[in-house]
């Protein structure tokens, strides 16, 4: 047990890199989760009003009707009509869109409507922030539209008369009501999408955290009295995995606590056991980069190279396993890929598990088929890491049999 005990030393040394990384990685899940939103119940809508600024040097009765059709749209802001003014207020985002009305429009605009001619244009301004302020717009359009073609259609009538048909056709609006589909997202698959996108947080987290543990016994002196050790080599690699497999526990408690910690009240109408089997799912998958680690170890990989390797890969399957963008969605080729990739079994029955209402055999058996895939490609992995090792201790650079073999001749 002295290469294990050697190993919790060295996890023990670095209690707050471990804290710390893999706190960073399951933050940066928590915050990508909670922009999705699932789960919206309610028949209520209730339109988003964008803020606006009008300056209004025309002062006629189409820009004042304008500007108060746009308040019961949005929220006007009062701008003064100063350059500098108007530049802080849009790039500032105190307003989304800002629309100056030039003097003689309506009277010009009138004119045009009724001939038939091209009208006189706004100018505006919109907030880069987000696209609300092309929304502001459209609404502008489309009052000025309705105004057109009220003109159009009584060329002799007077602007109020005009305006107030265009006013009493901008007012008609259609009920607006949110219904959640029967196969639509259900609260739990916020915390399924964090344990899903987490396939990176864990990839990442767990073959540089066993990597530094491994680099550890990869230090020349160290390594060379492991050689002259009567410890079998087989013997010694079971107790480096058992040290490994302690810090992927830790990383999967971190990283799964946090997620139950945010997310934990999408799980209220989830029965306890489906809740533990998706945990489970989670430390089932965490093996997987568990052997990578421990290979990369086995080989003599340094800490730098066991970043690289955790940070790559741990992008790479998680994109193709489907945690990124559902394997629907991809190309026939890229679903095929992602079948022999253990991510993709993973979300699938992670997916399934949040949604397990009955814990019979015959509901869960899908689930633990997943698993048992996902287990078997960490098995594979884990038997060629400790080929991987046999070989590279009795290699020349090693300094065993085959280095004996070269001095000797």
């Amino acid at each position: 047990m002295q290469a294990f005990k050697a190993a919790l030393r060295i996890v023990a040394n670095h209690p707050v890199y471990l804290l710390v990384y893999v706190g960073f990685l399951s933050l940066m899940g928590v915050f990508i989760t909670s922009s999705i939103n699932v789960g919206v119940d309610g028949t209520e809508y209730t339109a988003s009003k964008a803020p606006f600024a009008v300056i209004d040097r025309d002062g006629s009765p189409l820009s004042e009707s304008l500007t108060t059709f746009l308040s019961q749209q949005g929220e006007r802001v009062e701008v003064a009509d100063d350059p500098f003014a108007l530049q802080d207020a849009v790039a500032t985002g105190q307003v989304r869109y800002l629309l100056i009305v030039p003097e003689g429009y309506g009277e010009e605009f009138m004119e045009a409507a009724r001939a038939g001619d091209a009208e006189p244009t706004l100018e505006s301004s919109f907030s880069y922030g987000t696209m609300a302020g092309t929304l502001v717009d459209e609404q502008v359009n489309q009052y000025l539209g309705l105004v057109r073609a009220a003109a159009a259609l009584e060329p002799g009538a007077p602007a109020a008369s005009v305006l107030a048909r265009a006013d009493e056709a901008a007012a008609a609006t259609a009920e607006v009501e949110t219904m959640q589909t029967p196969s639509g997202a259900a609260p739990a698959d916020q915390f399924a999408f964090y344990l899903q996108w987490g396939t990176y947080t864990m990839t990442a987290a767990v073959v540089v955290c066993v990597g530094l543990l491994m680099s550890a016994f990869n230090r020349t002196d160290l390594y060379r009295r492991n050689l002259v050790s009567p410890m079998s080599s087989l013997r010694l690699g079971m107790q480096k995995a058992g040290a490994s497999l302690l810090v992927t526990a830790l990383v999967w408690a971190i990283s799964s606590g946090i997620g139950l910690a945010v997310f934990g009240s999408s799980l209220a109408d989830v029965p306890p056991a489906a809740v533990a089997l998706t945990l489970a799912c989670a430390f089932v998958f965490a093996l997987v980069p568990l052997t990578i680690g421990f290979l990369l170890g086995q080989l003599g990989a340094s800490e730098m190279m066991a970043n690289a390797v955790g940070n790559i890969t741990g992008m790479v399957m998680s994109f193709l396993g489907g945690a990124w963008i559902s394997i629907e969605l991809m190309g026939p080729e890229i679903q095929t890929v992602s079948r022999f990739i253990p991510t993709s079994w993973y979300t699938d029955a992670v997916s399934k598990s949040v949604h397990l209402t009955d814990m019979s055999f015959a509901s869960v058996a899908p689930v633990l088929g997943d698993m048992g895939i996902v287990l078997l490609f960490a098995a594979a992995l884990f038997a060629v890491a400790l080929v991987a090792g046999r070989v590279r201790m009795r290699s020349s650079e090693a300094g065993g049999n085959a280095a004996a073999s070269i001095t000797a001749a």
